[in-house]
């Protein structure tokens, strides 16, 4: 896992293609597997330190961009695990390129429809925000072509004694 601290370091992740300004934060942690992310997730969470998901920045709407604390990037979270022709399923990790997935999927015959307007986004962020495109009104939107998600919650586990 990569672990950036300084200025320079991180000025690329403190903005997305929304061009919100102000960005800023104390630190960027690059993980290379799921284990990693649930270990950052569960030191910021019991420090109380706000965590903002970074994966290709080529949102509008400035969801990339961290107002302090820790900066995640999903970049080396971006394997196609399997591609099933026979069930047209595919299992990927978040950070799979968009168009990398298509073109994987297409030479294996099949047809990812799902069509947003940027293609250089990774997967992750299309099924965070449901991404669609001029194909959805045949298709539907990326909802509609995901069957089952691994989500890392960053909470905290009460107990209560009664």
């Amino acid at each position: 896992m990569q672990v950036k601290t300084q200025a320079d370091e991180l000025q690329s992740y403190l903005t997305d293609a929304s061009n919100m300004p102000g960005g800023h934060a104390d630190g960027l942690f690059v993980p290379d597997a799921a284990e990693e992310l649930v270990g950052i997730l569960r030191e910021a969470n019991e420090s109380g330190i706000p965590v903002t998901i970074s994966g290709a920045r080529t949102g509008t709407v400035g969801g990339a961009v961290p107002f302090g604390g820790y900066i995640v990037s999903l970049e080396r979270l971006n394997k196609i695990k399997s591609i099933n022709k026979a069930e047209m399923t595919a299992t990927v990790e978040p950070g799979v390129i968009l168009a990398d997935f298509a073109k994987a999927v297409e030479a294996e015959g099949l047809f990812y429809p799902p069509d947003p307007t940027e293609w250089s986004c990774q997967i992750g962020g299309t099924v965070a925000t449901n991404a669609s495109g001029a194909r959805s009104f045949k298709y539907g939107a990326t909802r509609e072509f995901v069957t089952g998600l691994t989500v890392i919650l960053a909470i905290k586990l009460h107990s209560s004694s009664t």
